[in-house]
């Protein structure tokens, strides 16, 4: 199908577009609010050794590591432990489900870590309750500082420092209305375009679209009517009137041929 045909089909047919937008609207509508909002406590940390003898480049390979090393280890069922256990924050650990495995999914939904070469880490805690995220945000925090010598083995060497105190959000950040409106909104108008494209009736609506368009561009016939020319010259007025008598008493003959043979059929 011709794309000047495939345009003539979308202005005739806009509603099976509208349809298909609006199926998927409602289903990100409800796949986004069917999950809980969720606030964001954001905060970041800076690791740093001292260390002496060794060349900068070293240091801030190892300090890569260690990074990289922290943000893993935030996920673990330890870590976990040690944050929901501390009586410093007011935590509330019915949050999480008393299953270790529906535990360990919950509190991956709920921290995000992420590092880069410079050594910082940033943590982020999903949280329904906006004052329940800074508390985990905190606690968090408060482990990687004081307790963090459990996961690596530089011991009093390797510390990390608060640069950015948790930080919450004003508006639930989880799940992303406007990205997931986006999404579906772009997917609602695709299927419909696929839907029209290969739909059983495309044949018929090309048809439909495509008879007026060949009506509208027939040639209309033309009759070329040959001009008369009035003869001015007496001997072209002779030669004329000449020519039509003779015409004339040709058509009586052949009339007259006619009426002989009628009569001759009637016996």
């Amino acid at each position: 199908m011709e794309v000047k045909d495939f345009f003539q089909i979308l202005k005739h047919r806009k509603g099976a577009i509208v349809s298909a937008w609006l199926i998927f609207i409602i289903l990100g509508a409800a796949a986004t609010f069917i999950q809980p909002l969720k606030y964001e406590a954001k905060s970041r940390l800076l690791l740093v050794q001292n260390v002496s003898g060794v060349d900068p480049y070293t240091v801030s390979k190892s300090n890569q590591y260690l990074s990289s090393l922290f943000s893993q280890v935030v996920y673990s069922n330890s870590f976990f432990e040690l944050v929901t256990s501390s009586n410093s924050f007011d935590i509330d650990k019915n949050y999480f489900s008393d299953n270790y495995k529906k535990q360990m999914d919950i509190w991956e939904k709920t921290i995000s870590a992420k590092s880069n070469d410079a050594g910082i880490i940033e943590i982020s805690i999903y949280h329904p309750n906006p004052y329940q995220a800074k508390q985990i945000a905190l606690g968090v925090n408060d482990i990687l500082i004081n307790q963090g010598f459990n996961y690596q083995g530089g011991g009093e060497s390797v510390k990390i420092k608060i640069i950015d105190q948790p930080l919450i959000s004003d508006y639930p950040v989880k799940p992303n209305i406007i990205f997931n409106f986006l999404a579906f909104s772009a997917l609602g108008i695709l299927a419909g375009l696929i839907y029209l494209y290969f739909s059983p009736k495309k044949k018929a609506a090309v048809r439909q679209v495509s008879r007026p368009m060949a009506q509208s561009v027939s040639p209309t016939p033309q009759t070329h009517l040959t001009p008369t020319v009035e003869p001015t010259h007496p001997a072209e007025k002779v030669m004329v009137n000449n020519n039509q008598e003779a015409n004339h008493n040709y058509q009586n003959n052949y009339q007259n041929r006619g009426d002989i043979r009628n009569v001759i059929n009637r016996f």
